[in-house]
């Protein structure tokens, strides 16, 4: 009797320390969730514009929740960080014109070209400004790639490709079809003011862009939120913009040119830059206004290691207000992002209620995530915890109501050390690693992971998303396709709770939890892979 009675204490002994592992994921209810979701996303919100008259309720209701969960102000005594933007109202002229041996070629705003500018001055023009072929506007050295040459661009335009030279090729040059932070737009531009461009151009393809020109086209005149500069951002060009693919065609046949043999010559590791036979002008002209939005932010401080931290990051803007669609005009933005911000409050609860972590960690559910990664570039640039202490950012946008998923999918797959922190504690759940299915899309730098990851932090962006139990992957894939295409950034993207299952995001908070709190209960410090181009940034900033 005493030895069965003691084989049942080794019995209860155990069971209990199971039990107790399992604390924090016990504390991420499907309720919880489903009350997060259906309150941010619902009218009264007005679809959670930055400097709307509904920020003050969202950013309220996320730091009331991280007051009830136990999270401590992040910041000092507050649980929000300020975030100064600046607003940009611009008019463009109807028409930008090319001077071209053929004679003047006329684009149409909106129908072919579309520029912008976050230079504070109130008139900008480009004047007869000389125009420049160069290539992907690329300098990447670890690549042997520069479309510049050393070319003096002072007061000239750039002209150059979307995406990097590496997409569509049979070969492997960059990363292939995976695009990398070279492709993006935002780079181009960047790059082009650095060289000291007045102007740069790209030329949009729906294909390497990942989206088409009417996306591109319904960003035209409207208002546009920056961070608020210290400089007026005197250290960009002037004109930022796109001309369509159509557009460029004429354009190069003008100079007696084709569209294929320039895109042939800007794909070669040898490329070279060369000004076209073309003078460009068109006007703009602007007007600012500055305010303030809000990250909210609560923190666990660490047990062992309260100076280093895991951030966790769910944006929780949307668009607000916009055109009808099927009478309806309030951008509810259910899964973008009030699915993330709820995946992000119930893991959140899920430490609180479990074992405390030994390194510190944040949750920083930012602004402006819609306007171009504002609040996470803004916290990146001002962090509570320096980015040499930071040990991984873990960010999710867009989670589908599809029920559980197969698959976890990781988009930026093959950059970090973190595919495998990710992919042990998938595989004890059953489930199955899938890198991105569109990685010439480049979302990798579109969330708001990426301004940490610009600094060199590691980060993790995975999600249940291609292969859904009760659907099959077949026709996942197709209701991903079909929201991409009517639902992403519309009205549409609504809660409905008589059609919604909501059990995909339960799972991937359980699971982004547990690998959260394995990086914080760890002395280790994930690096970047062989071949990322973030690589040494991180090893510089550890050193």
């Amino acid at each position: 009797m005493r030895v069965i009675y003691l084989l049942f204490l080794t019995a209860l002994f155990a069971a209990c320390a199971v039990t107790s592992s399992k604390t924090g994921e016990d504390a991420i209810l499907y309720k919880n969730i489903e009350k997060h979701i259906a309150e941010l996303s619902s009218d009264k919100y007005l679809g959670r514009m930055p400097m709307s008259s509904t920020e003050q309720i969202t950013v309220d209701y996320i730091a009331g929740q991280m007051k009830e969960i136990g999270l401590e102000p992040a910041n000092k005594e507050s649980y929000f960080q300020e975030v100064p933007l600046l607003a940009v109202s611009s008019t463009i002229s109807n028409t930008l014109d090319f001077e071209t041996p053929q004679g003047t070629l006329k684009l149409d705003k909106m129908v072919d070209y579309v520029t912008f500018s976050r230079k504070m001055e109130a008139e900008q023009s480009l004047d007869q400004s000389e125009l420049v072929f160069a290539g992907f506007g690329i300098t990447a050295p670890e690549f042997g790639r520069d479309d510049f040459q050393g070319m003096d661009l002072a007061g000239k335009t750039i002209l150059v490709f979307v995406n990097d030279p590496g997409y569509g090729r049979s070969d492997i040059y960059f990363k292939g079809n995976t695009m990398t932070y070279y492709g993006r737009w935002t780079y181009k531009f960047e790059e082009a003011a650095r060289r000291g461009a007045k102007g740069c151009l790209i030329i949009h393809e729906t294909g390497p862009a990942g989206y088409p020109w009417k996306v591109v086209a319904n960003n035209g005149e409207t208002t546009k939120l920056y961070l608020k500069p210290e400089n007026g951002y005197t250290d960009r060009c002037a004109f930022e913009g796109w001309i369509s693919k159509t557009a460029a065609e004429k354009l190069f046949a003008s100079c007696g040119m084709t569209f294929d043999d320039l895109k042939k010559q800007a794909v070669q590791k040898d490329f070279k830059p060369f000004a076209l036979p073309v003078k460009v002008s068109g006007w703009m002209k602007s007007s600012f206004e500055t305010n303030t939005s809000r990250n909210v932010c609560g923190l666990i401080r660490g047990s062992k290691h309260p100076d280093e931290v895991v951030v966790y990051t769910a944006h929780w803007d949307h668009l607000g207000m916009g055109s009808v669609i099927n009478n309806d005009s309030i951008y509810n933005g259910a899964t973008d992002n009030a699915s993330a911000v709820s995946w992000m409050l119930e893991i959140a609860r899920g430490f609180k209620s479990g074992p405390a972590p030994e390194r510190s960690v944040l949750f920083l559910s930012v602004t402006g995530e819609e306007s171009g990664l504002l609040g996470s570039s803004y916290y990146a640039e001002h962090p509570y915890f320096p980015m040499n202490k930071t040990v991984a950012c873990i960010n999710t946008d867009v989670l589908l109501f599809l029920g559980k998923y197969k698959d976890v999918t990781i988009t930026g797959f093959g950059q970090s050390e973190l595919d495998e922190w990710v992919k042990a504690e998938t595989e004890k759940r059953g489930r199955y690693i899938a890198p991105d299915p569109n990685p010439d899309n480049g979302m990798y730098f579109r969330s708001d992971q990426f301004p940490f990851v610009k600094l060199g932090v590691p980060a993790i962006f995975a999600k249940g998303y291609i292969d859904a139990e009760k659907h099959g992957k077949e026709e996942t894939l197709r209701i991903l396709d079909n929201y991409w295409k009517t639902v992403y950034h519309t009205p549409q993207d609504e809660y409905k709770p008589e059609r919604d299952d909501l059990e995909g995001v339960v799972q991937d908070a359980k699971l982004l939890y547990q690998v959260g709190l394995n990086l914080a209960n760890s002395t280790e410090w994930p690096d970047w892979n062989e071949g990322s181009e973030f690589k040494a940034i991180r090893e510089e900033s550890r050193k």
